[in-house]
């Protein structure tokens, strides 16, 4: 439950970002890259990624979850949005997804 709750969130947020108006920009991520976590409240941000223009200019990316970089700009429009996974490739992730058998453990 909790995987499908995320991935709609990232889409329903992906997509109210487009229908605002906010261009949202493809990143990708390596297989070697840390988790990203916002730097003024320190939550994991997943797959979104919202950075001032400045770091994005820079290559220097200080990474604000969503309400973070509301609070600091209710329009965003200090902020680029970076996206690090396809929309397509979290589906297809989830759909193949399995529970691991449980590992009985006998006295």
């Amino acid at each position: 439950y909790c995987l499908l709750k995320i991935l709609k969130q990232c889409q329903t947020l992906r997509e109210a970002l487009i229908t605002a108006g906010k261009e949202v920009i493809w990143h990708g991520r390596t297989n070697d890259e840390p988790a990203h976590y916002c730097s003024i409240c320190e939550v994991e941000v997943f797959d979104l990624l919202f950075v001032t223009n400045e770091s994005n200019s820079q290559k220097t990316y200080i990474v604000h979850c969503q309400d973070c970089a509301r609070k600091t700009s209710g329009t965003l429009d200090n902020f680029v949005v970076l996206e690090q996974y396809k929309m397509e490739d979290l589906i297809q992730v989830y759909d193949q997804f399995t529970l691991a058998p449980s590992l009985s453990t006998s006295s």
